[in-house]
C-alpha cells in the first residue's frame, strides 16, 4: 500500500517546488494537490467513458493505490480521446492565502517568436462569418478561439509560471496536467496543459453539485475609476447578459434531468480576475442518482454554450468549420476525482499546451452574438492570452 507523501509544505504554502514535466498540480479555492515522480502512476488515453474510469480505479488497487485520486483532460470534443493519470505519490494541502506566492526572483525565458493561429484579422474574419450566421437565424452563438505559438530561448519553471499564475488567479483554478498521448507507458508525456481557468463547470461533494458558468466579459483597465464603470457597464449590458441566458438556460435545462432542489439565482453577479470582469452564476443541486459522478455530470454538461455556442449542436458544427485548427484538450474539461464519485472539473481556459523544452501553444476564446464587433473579439482574445503571457516572459 502507499502511504500519502510527508514532504513538508514550503514556506509559502504551495506545492509546486521541483515540480517536474508530467508530474500533476492541481489547486482549487480551498485544496491544492501535487504527484511526486512519475513511476508507479496508472495512466491512459482513451475516450472519457464511465466504464473506462472504472477500469483505471481497479488498475490502481491493483497496483496498490491506497485512496487513489484520478486527474484528468479531456477534450473540448470528447469524441477523441482523453488522458488520465492516477499518481501513485499525491501529496494534498489546504490552498495558503493568494498573495502567499513570491514573484520569481531567476532569469525568465525569452520570447523568440510569436506565431498566431491563425493570423488576428482572420481571426475578425471568422467573427464576421459567424455574424452573417446570425442573420440566417438558426444559430445564436459561436464561442471562436484562436492560439499562438510561441517558441522560447530556454525551457519554462513550472514552478515560477504556476506561482505567478496562482498570485493572479485568486478564486479559480491553477493546474498542470499531463496529455498522455498514443502511448501512455512512455516515461513522458507528450505534454502538459498549464493554465489558470476561472470557470469551475461541476463540483461533486456527496449528492450535491455545484456549477459556476461564465459567460459575458470585459477586460479591466489600471485607472480605478475607469475599471469601475467597465463592471457596472458589464452588470447592464443587453449583449452580454443575452450571452450569458443562453448559458444559464441551457445548463438548466440538463441540470433537471440529473438534479432535484436547483438553486439559480435571478441574475447573474459580476466577478473579477486580474485581466476581465465577468458575468457569473453559482448554481447548486442535488443529484437524482447519487451514484453519477462529478465527470459524468460534467460530461452530460459540455461543451456548454460557454465556450461553444447555442443551440449546441449548430454551434459545435459552425466551430468545426470556421476555426483552422483543432482545440484539441483547450475548452474541455481539466480536474480530478476520486472513487467514489467526487471531484472538481473545470474548463480548460487561459491555459497553454507545453511541450517540456521551448515550445508553448497559448489559447483564446470569446463568444460571439449579433451585435459582436470584430475588433473588440480580437482584443478580448489577445487579453485572455497575455495572462499567461505574462506568467512566462
Amino acid at each position: 500500500m502507499t502511504a500519502p507523501h510527508d514532504q513538508g509544505t514550503p514556506a509559502d504554502g504551495w506545492l509546486v517546488d521541483c515540480l517536474a514535466h508530467g508530474e500533476v498540480f492541481f489547486a482549487s479555492p480551498t485544496l491544492q494537490q501535487r504527484s511526486h515522480g512519475l513511476e508507479g502512476a496508472v495512466r491512459a488515453h482513451e475516450p472519457v467513458s464511465a466504464e473506462g474510469i472504472r477500469r483505471l480505479f481497479g488498475r490502481a488497487r491493483e497496483a496498490g493505490i491506497a485512496e487513489p485520486v484520478l486527474f484528468g483532460l479531456v477534450p473540448f470534443d470528447t469524441a477523441c480521446k482523453a488522458s488520465f493519470t492516477i499518481a501513485r505519490d499525491l501529496q494534498a494541502a489546504p490552498v495558503p492565502p493568494r498573495g502567499a506566492a513570491p514573484a520569481p526572483a531567476g532569469r525568465r525565458p525569452a520570447v523568440m517568436q510569436r506565431q498566431p493561429v491563425p493570423a488576428p484579422e482572420v481571426y475578425g474574419d471568422m467573427v464576421r462569418q459567424a455574424l452573417d450566421l446570425y442573420a440566417q437565424g438558426d444559430v445564436r452563438k459561436i464561442v471562436l478561439s484562436r492560439a499562438m505559438d510561441v517558441e522560447l530561448d530556454a525551457p519554462i519553471a513550472c514552478a515560477d509560471v504556476l506561482r505567478d499564475l496562482l498570485r493572479r488567479n485568486a478564486h479559480g483554478y491553477t493546474f498542470a496536467v499531463p496529455a498522455w498521448e498514443c502511448d501512455a507507458a512512455a516515461d513522458k508525456p507528450a505534454a502538459v496543459m498549464l493554465g489558470a481557468s476561472p470557470e469551475l463547470l461541476v463540483r461533486r461533494e456527496g449528492d450535491r453539485v455545484f456549477i459556476n458558468p461564465l459567460a459575458g466579459s470585459i477586460p479591466r483597465v489600471a485607472d480605478p475609476a475607469e475599471d469601475q464603470a467597465r463592471r457596472e457597464g458589464l452588470a447592464v449590458s443587453e449583449k452580454d447578459l443575452r450571452e450569458h441566458s443562453y448559458v444559464v438556460s441551457d445548463i438548466m435545462r440538463i441540470l433537471r434531468a440529473h438534479c432535484d432542489d436547483l438553486d439559480v439565482p435571478d441574475g447573474p453577479s459580476v466577478i473579477g480576475t486580474d485581466a476581465l470582469w465577468h458575468l457569473s452564476t453559482f448554481i447548486t443541486g442535488r443529484l437524482k442518482d447519487p451514484a453519477m459522478s462529478a465527470l459524468e455530470l460534467a460530461c452530460a454538461l459540455h461543451p456548454t454554450p460557454a465556450i461553444c455556442g447555442f443551440p449546441t449542436a449548430q454551434a459545435f458544427a459552425h466551430i468545426q468549420a470556421l476555426e483552422p485548427f483543432d482545440r484539441e484538450y483547450f475548452a474541455g474539461l481539466v480536474g480530478w476525482q476520486r472513487e467514489g464519485g467526487d471531484g472538481e472539473w473545470a474548463l480548460t481556459l487561459r491555459c497553454a499546451r507545453y511541450d517540456g523544452d521551448r515550445r508553448l501553444r497559448l489559447y483564446a476564446g470569446a463568444g460571439t452574438v449579433a451585435g459582436s464587433d470584430p475588433d473588440s473579439e480580437i482584443r478580448e482574445t489577445a487579453m485572455k492570452m497575455e495572462t499567461f503571457m505574462r506568467a512566462i516572459a
